[in-house]
Formats: structure tokens, sequence, C-alpha cells
């Protein structure tokens, strides 16, 4: 009986084409049933087949919509476990920076690792986690992180470099409005966060500076950008911009609204919370060894 079941495609197809290829032309030639029998018999036959034709085809598309939900919800499950064995990676990260031979002096650099370098790490995760979930070469991606200190009014400064064709002052690039910058677009707009899937439209409006590495490929990519903050009674001690950039290909290939939205959300709300608070605890750390450090100076 399980190995009938198996095979269920096959048996319906047998019993909508070879039963009623074979009972039809026999009751037909059968003098058992007169003309009237015949087609009353026919009729209820044909009732009956419409009847398994619609239950059975309600079934499979019952059948259909639980396995394109069962298969979303396998999606999901490999996605969360993609974000998670990420976020776990940068644990182990900090972990092994407190086992390096030679630890900073504790005195002066306040911390027993590099929150910078931390940060950096971080933004190196951030970067294989999208590629492995979009598959864009690692080559093709930058993730770049800056960051400044409002309270002391101190100049931007990069933590990682999105582009290394940026010869000029970072600080200047930002709040120059003639560079017309990715930087100084969100950070003047003050931006919680941005996402552009064709870096061509905001070249339009004047909000994008084509570096060297955009001219060497002939699509532009996408862009993405999301504020980090660390606050202490509601002010702003440190503040950061994560950016991630693609050259000579987008996050979503085709033009498609609807694919385009999902993976906004998808980085939006599950991938970049997933690294926040991570970033936004390192950027306490930064602040902190920055005040002792400025507090200490003769």
């Amino acid at each position: 009986m399980n190995k009938l079941k198996n095979h269920k495609l096959v048996i319906k197809n047998i019993f909508f084409t070879v039963v009623p290829a074979t009972i039809f032309p026999l009751i037909d030639n059968l003098a058992v049933f007169n003309e009237t029998s015949k087609i009353v018999f026919i009729i209820i036959a044909i009732i009956f087949i419409i009847y398994q034709v619609v239950t059975l085809s309600l079934k499979e598309e019952r059948n259909n919509q639980k396995l394109h939900e069962d298969l979303d919800n396998y999606q999901k499950y490999q996605m969360s476990q993609k974000i998670l064995n990420s976020t776990i990676e940068v644990e182990k990260i900090k972990r092994n920076l407190l086992k390096v031979d030679i630890l900073p002096d504790y005195k002066k650099d306040v911390l027993l690792y590099n929150p910078h370098e931390f940060v950096e790490q971080i933004c190196s995760n951030i970067k294989l986690l999208i590629s492995n979930i979009t598959e864009i070469a690692l080559s093709s991606f930058s993730v770049s992180f800056i960051y400044q200190y409002p309270e002391n009014n101190s100049n931007w400064q990069w933590i990682t470099r999105k582009n290394s064709t940026i010869n000029n002052d970072l600080n200047n690039f930002i709040m120059d409005d003639n560079f017309h910058s990715y930087f100084n677009y969100i950070i003047t707009n003050n931006l919680s966060s941005h996402f552009e899937n064709n870096k061509e439209n905001l070249v339009k409006e004047g909000h994008y500076w084509i570096s060297e590495n955009d001219k060497r490929y002939s699509t532009l990519g996408s862009i993405a950008s999301y504020k980090m903050t660390f606050m202490k009674n509601e002010t702003i001690l440190c503040v950061g911009y994560l950016v991630i950039s693609t050259y000579g290909t987008t996050f979503v290939e085709d033009d498609d609204p609807g694919k385009i939205e999902y993976f906004k959300n998808l980085l939006t709300n599950n991938i970049i919370p997933s690294y926040r608070h991570l970033i936004e605890s390192e950027l306490g750390f930064m602040y902190v060894r920055h005040d002792i450090m400025e507090n200490s100076k003769p």
C-alpha cells in the first residue's frame, strides 16, 4: 500500500486516461445497456471524473502550497543559521585578540585589545556573510566604516576603507559639498539607513562620486549605509557609518521591485541588527579610551 502512495502521479494518469478509454467503448458494446442507460451511466461517469479531478487538483494545490511554505521556512532557517554562525565567528575573533603573544599596555591603551581592529574584523565578517548569501564574489564587495566623536567635534576617520582610490582627506571629502560624495549625502541628511540597488540613481542626483574603482566596471553596482551610535544620557558620544558597496554587479541583478525590497528588508532588518550591538559596544570602548587618553594629556 505504501508503495502505491509513492506513485500517486502514475495512478492518477492511469485513472484519467486508460480507464475512461477502456470503460466507455466497453459500455457502448454491451447489450445489457439500452441507449437511455448508456447515457445515464456516461453522465454519472463524467460527473464522477470531474469530481475526482477537482478533488485531486485541490489536494495537489494544498500540497504544493505547503511544500512552498516548508521550503520558504527552510530557506529562512538557513539564512538565520548563516547569520548566527557569522556572529559567533565574530565573537571568536574578539576572544582571539586576547590570545596574542604580546598584549597592549593596559595603562596606555585602556583595553587589552584594539577595538578598531575588532570593528574591522566585524566588517570583514559582514562582507563574507553577504557574499555568501548573494553569491557575489568577495572581489566585487567592499565594506567600510568611518567614525567621529561629536562631543569633541573631531574629524571623521577611517576604521576600514571602502575605496583605496580616494586620495583626498576623509574629513574634507565628507564635509565639502563639491565632492558630491555618498558620505556627505548620508551624513548631512542624517540618514539612519539608506539602500540603493543602483548607484546610477545617486550619480544622477549628485549624491555619489564615481571612484576609479567604479570606472573599472560597466555597472556601478549597489550601495547601502547604516548609522551606528554610542550614547550616554541621550548624548551621542561616538557615531559611525557602515557602508556596504558592490562593483560591477548589483545586490539584485534583475530590476524586480519585489526582489529588491526583499533583499533590502533582509539586509536592514535581519543582517545588520545582528551586528549593530557588537559594533556599538566597540564604539563605546573606543570613546572611553579616547576620553581617558585626552584627559591624561599634560
